[in-house]
């Protein structure tokens, strides 16, 4: 009878790239320690050598299932390798020395100002349609 498969034998899979070959693990290792470029990793070619490995071990298996620890050990090595490939991908908003004015911040603070002349017009326009020409003076002279 077949033994179960373990975490342990993840050492039986390697991953095969055109920049590299050998264990997920140490691949982790090598770009996290900036070793190894992970933009000349391409992660859904891994991804497809794992889902190969898992069915071939799938189908030597008595049981045809395979512990969710074996996958899940996989997962969290892929979702690490995914963050940082995105990490260094996407651009990183500009930094902005102290005190220097958000552009975004500036454009909202521009349009509010803008709706608020927009309303006081139209305000202006409905008194002087209704013909009230004349206001009263609030403040104490």
């Amino acid at each position: 009878m077949d033994s179960p498969i373990t975490p342990s034998d993840d050492s039986k899979y390697t991953v095969t790239t055109p920049v590299y070959s050998g264990p997920l693990d140490l691949l982790l290792q090598l770009i996290e320690r900036a070793e190894l470029d992970i933009t000349k990793i391409a992660i859904a070619q891994v991804t497809d050598q794992f889902l190969a490995h898992l069915d071939t071990l799938r189908s030597e298996s008595s049981t045809g299932s395979l512990p969710p620890e074996y996958v899940s050990s996989f997962l969290v090595i892929a979702s690490r390798l995914i963050q940082i490939k995105s990490e260094v991908l996407l651009p990183r908003p500009p930094t902005r020395e102290p005190g220097e004015e958000d552009p975004g911040e500036a454009l909202a603070l521009q349009l509010r100002l803008y709706k608020r002349f927009k309303e006081l017009a139209a305000f202006l326009q409905d008194r002087e349609q209704q013909g009230l020409t004349s206001f009263i003076r609030l403040a104490p002279p």
